[in-house]
């Protein structure tokens, strides 16, 4: 049986939750497995008692689906790691920001000018394009093109780059010097070789912020849950940002706190401990 959370590992007496955002892969679930009873039921409590339970994933529209067969009421999900704004219960895109054609085609000469090897991914607003020889590891509908010339006319809101290595720290740190800002550079896994990138200036935190305001929720009332780079910003942002136990190093040194691993319910164990602590919840 694994123990209660200890007091010291919970927000301050003071805090007050108004929303919960959390990651999906590796911090609601893992390995594509389905979402826990455990986490599902604490996801419904905070609904219940009228905290929103915010989705910010770096997934694309099309990897909700079996989210939202499982959690059909939850509202809108930040995507595509803040690009997207999607509302499940519509099935329809409530905001986006993309990546104009000019900047893909700097940014895909840049580091192939440096990367001969590079290969690279596209989302879009209208599905995934990939270049002829992208590896891809998960099963995926993807259009083939030979040139980025062909994704003329598609809002481009992410894209994804591969070199001929599975260090993903190290592609970043290879490929990020070379983008002049022009894209925001993360990553997902440790080990999987690819280096996401955003439009310039968009992270989970930017949007997710863009959202609080719209829902009206302060950001000191954010309890934020993740565990990989590119969950920093938005752990850093949130009033309160909580590591998995599996997260990377250093997810867990700039958290407020660290939670038990995905496989152990760490985002349920958290939220009940929570809940539970503060009274007003029933």
């Amino acid at each position: 049986m694994i123990p209660p959370l200890s007091p010291d590992r919970l927000p301050p007496a003071d805090f007050e939750l108004g929303l919960v955002a959390s990651d999906i892969d590796g911090t609601l679930l893992l390995n594509w497995k389905p979402i826990s009873t455990a986490t599902i039921d604490a996801i419904h409590r905070c609904q219940d008692v009228g905290i929103p339970f915010v989705l910010v994933t770096g997934r694309p529209i099309r990897w909700l689906a079996p989210i939202a067969e499982q959690i059909p009421d939850l509202g809108r999900v930040v995507c595509l790691n803040g690009a997207v704004v999607y509302d499940i219960a519509s099935q329809s895109v409530v905001d986006a920001h993309s990546i104009d054609a000019q900047t893909i085609a700097e940014i895909t000469a840049a580091v192939r000018a440096d990367h001969p090897e590079a290969r690279f991914a596209y989302e879009t607003l209208n599905g995934g394009f990939i270049d002829r020889e992208f590896v891809a590891h998960r099963p995926r509908e993807a259009r083939i093109i030979d040139d980025v010339s062909e994704l003329a006319g598609q809002d481009v809101v992410k894209v994804l780059v591969r070199l001929d290595t599975s260090d993903s720290q190290a592609m970043h740190d290879l490929i990020d010097p070379l983008l002049e800002g022009t894209c925001h550079a993360s990553f997902s896994e440790p080990d999987n070789g690819l280096v996401e990138l955003a439009p310039a200036g968009i992270t989970k935190a930017k949007t997710l912020s863009d959202l609080c305001d719209h829902l009206g929720v302060a950001q000191s009332q954010v309890m934020a849950f993740g565990d990989m780079p590119n969950d920093i910003e938005m752990l850093s942002w949130a009033g309160h940002g909580v590591a998995m136990g599996n997260a990377l190093g250093s997810v867990k040194a700039i958290a407020a706190a660290v939670t038990e691993a995905v496989d152990d319910d760490g985002v349920a164990r958290y939220l009940d401990a929570v809940l539970d602590t503060h009274k007003k919840y029933p």
